[in-house]
């Protein structure tokens, strides 16, 4: 799981190496990053439903297969369509893994301390790719060129296929696929995802609007088909789920606000500050180490609380963090001292919400692991898609002496979002 998300974060240092030995251009260098996030945002919810059909064992395995087969693709590549059909493999292959792991830690760990300590080391250990992701790419890059950030996948994923001989099969899902449903589903999630990564870059342009035209009727044929569905992708009774689905809505307000503050602050480290692109990822060490630390280091005393009470006290905290962000911003834009206390509240505030949001989730419908994986992990990926578009909106075009008050109100923006989402999320009943 590490490598799945250390494949988002990693590459973007590794861009203007790519764009010199393959050429593109910007375009060509979005292209490299969009044809992994999309895939991988797109199929989560149909890879849920196959992870239980077949398997969370074999749906792992195969996830696995495929991501390092796509790791070989990228790596082997001479020109840029190459590389991009590599990374589509890739984001099938994490896409496939994401949910099953999910259901995984639900088969290993039927007790539900157990399955909170196992999902907080999850969601520690993954979300510190995300941390040290640019400072292995910028070491890998120095050492031996952009390759090595696509050959350094190979050795983990053999290990791991060879290690999953020894995981339980998990409990299959003997039921017909809805393959109107997943059909819908992809287009729904892959234009949205990509209509909102195209109007955070470039505003309201007619491709964009043409996405978020077709994720809208994506949607209706969606929503109509589960209606009319013997056998439905998302069985009724989970969209009357009132855990699922207020815990789905806490994550996706959870990175929304989470990743559009970091665009933000990337932003006004490079720009206002006049970093280079490792001092700016080191400068943004106070909000991820916290991410990283707080579930691994507190995963114990994280299990004795409850979870509505750890998800309404995360959302807490993250509203005192970006709160301070903002006075920061509006204060002492170009110093880093000042914006420290808000970083570190808001990685502590994303580190107390993983956990618990990810095992209300699962706990919600635990017959259904990798289904619940599947929408969970799209609600966060949707939401990380739409907290760049809009924050990105928020700020505008950044200039050094003019850009301070928009980032300031990107933060109070993020607070709201933030108290809006602690009061859904955290109606999730006690047990």
């Amino acid at each position: 799981m590490f490598l799945v998300l250390l494949d988002v974060s990693i590459v973007n240092v590794a861009l203007p190496s790519i764009e010199r030995g393959l050429s593109g251009g910007t375009a060509g260098a979005q292209a490299v990053v969009d044809s992994y996030t999309v895939p991988l945002a797109a199929l989560l919810l149909t890879a849920g439903t196959i992870s239980d059909r077949w398997g969370a064992r074999r749906s792992f395995a195969a996830g696995l297969l495929a991501f390092g087969v796509g790791s070989i693709g990228c790596a082997a590549a001479i020109t840029l369509p190459m590389l991009v059909i590599g990374r589509v493999v890739q984001g099938f292959g994490a896409a496939a893994m994401l949910p099953a792991s999910l259901s995984l830690i639900a088969a290993i760990w039927d007790d539900a301390e157990g399955r909170a300590r196992a999902i907080a080391i999850w969601s520690g250990v993954s979300g510190s790719a995300v941390a040290i992701g640019p400072l292995v790419g910028g070491a890998l890059i120095g050492l031996g060129g952009w390759r090595l950030i696509f050959l350094i996948n190979l050795p983990v994923v053999l290990a791991a296929v060879v290690g999953a001989r020894a995981l339980p099969t998990g409990e299959r899902k003997e039921r017909p696929l809805d393959r109107f449903g997943a059909v819908t589903s992809i287009v729904c999630l892959a234009s949205a995802i990509a209509g909102l990564i195209e109007v955070g870059r470039a505003g309201l342009t007619p491709i964009g609007l043409v996405l978020i035209g077709a994720a809208l009727l994506a949607l209706l044929a969606f929503v109509a088909g589960q209606r009319r569905a013997r056998a439905p992708m998302v069985p009724r009774e989970m969209w009357r789920n009132a855990a699922l689905v207020r815990s789905c809505a806490g994550s996706l307000g959870m990175n929304l606000v989470g990743n559009g503050s970091l665009l933000v602050l990337a932003f006004l480290f490079q720009v206002l500050q006049g970093r280079g692109a490792l001092a700016a990822g080191l400068a943004t060490l106070p909000m991820f180490a916290p991410l990283t630390l707080v579930p691994l280091i507190g995963r114990r005393w994280m299990v004795r609380v409850s979870p509505h009470r750890l998800i309404r006290g995360g959302f807490a905290v993250g509203v005192v963090g970006q709160v301070a962000l903002a006075v920061a911003v509006w204060r002492s834009p170009h110093a880093l001292p000042p914006l420290v206390p808000g970083m570190l509240l808001a990685g502590t505030a994303l580190g107390m919400l993983v956990m618990p949001l990810v095992a209300t989730a699962v706990a919600a419908a635990p017959s259904y692991s990798g289904l619940v994986g599947g929408l969970n992990n799209a609600a966060r990926q949707t939401g990380t898609s739409f907290g760049v578009a809009l924050f990105g909106a928020i700020a505008g075009p950044v200039a050094v002496g003019s850009s301070t008050a928009r980032m300031a109100w990107c933060f109070v923006v993020g607070a709201g979002i933030w108290v809006v989402g602690g009061l859904t999320a955290a109606g999730t009943p006690r047990r």
